[in-house]
């Protein structure tokens, strides 16, 4: 009968778990796969199930797995604040914070505003910044491996809290070749099209428009589905074809044209700020958390 667990073991295996690899692993915890891996089994004999099998390069958690996640998390994040309030006792500030973002926010917005934060922060701060397409993020806030994030989509059960940051335009952009003319709806159907991949804020905006107009993509000529918006760019100085892009993506591009479409209105779109309310984060995520929310005001 299990009577202790060792709460080293268990912060080891909340990073494997988040991270469903021990390559990946080993980044975070600065230790070697073998080192890892002798401990996630020590922590199998101590719970006396298995926590994880192998399918080709991910780690797939079992039922066990998921269950004692759940109670390592609120753990690891105890230790955390205690950590943190100590540090406050004694003058002192910092600590990890966990955030993720959307491609948009992720590779354009925040990490200037990170740097401007950790700059002017005065106490040891680590910031992991986690990017991903919005559903993916969603889950992972939800799941509380992440404080925050910040979102170009919102499913429609919304157990988060949200709050609007700052709005995006949407351009249908295409390949240099493309005629410099208006284009009819009927037309932007048949025309090469490559979009992002299912999860991705910016297609289901674009999706949510289409839908207005007696559209979907199952009616488009999609010849390519994307997993990043400059692997899209590559892929249209090759292709004469046309993608719908964030004004972020597009900006300063001297190779991209924007595609003037009859009847199709201008295509915005929201990102939103999504945390749980329920859940505890660490004074340094918060103080980040605020600052966001003073610069959308101010910058967008």
């Amino acid at each position: 009968m299990l009577r202790d667990i060792d709460l080293k073991l268990l912060e080891i295996f909340c990073c494997v778990y988040e991270k469903r690899s021990l390559t990946e692993a080993t980044k975070c915890l600065h230790a070697s796969q073998s080192t890892l891996s002798f401990h996630l089994k020590n922590l199998e004999k101590q719970v006396g199930q298995k926590l994880f099998y192998r399918k080709g390069k991910h780690l797939v958690p079992t039922t066990m797995a998921d269950r004692l996640y759940d109670y390592a998390r609120e753990l690891m994040d105890f230790k955390l604040r205690l950590i943190e309030d100590i540090g406050r006792f004694s003058g002192k500030r910092g600590g990890l914070i966990r955030i993720g973002a959307s491609s948009i926010p992720g590779n354009f917005i925040l990490p200037e505003l990170i740097g401007e934060f950790i700059n002017s922060y005065r106490g040891n701060m680590n910031v992991e910044l986690v990017i991903g397409d919005s559903e993916r993020i969603y889950r992972s806030v939800v799941k509380g491996e992440l404080d925050f994030a910040v979102v170009g989509y919102l499913p429609e059960r919304k157990p988060l809290d949200f709050a609007k940051l700052y709005e995006d335009r949407i351009w249908a952009v295409g390949n240099g070749e493309l005629e410099d003319r208006t284009y009819s709806l009927d037309e932007l159907r048949t025309l090469p099209l490559i979009i992002r991949e299912e999860g991705s804020g910016t297609r289901s905006r674009v999706e949510e428009v289409l839908r207005k107009h007696g559209l979907s993509l199952r009616d488009m000529n999609v010849i390519a589905t994307l997993g990043s918006n400059e692997a899209i760019k590559v892929l249209l100085r090759y292709v004469p074809a046309y993608s719908f892009l964030s004004d972020f993506v597009v900006r300063g591009d001297r190779f991209l044209v924007k595609l003037k479409v009859s009847g199709l209105e201008p295509i915005t779109r929201s990102f939103y700020l999504i945390r749980d309310m329920n859940r505890p984060i660490p004074t340094g995520a918060q103080e980040l958390l605020e600052f966001l929310k003073l610069k959308a005001k101010t910058l967008f």
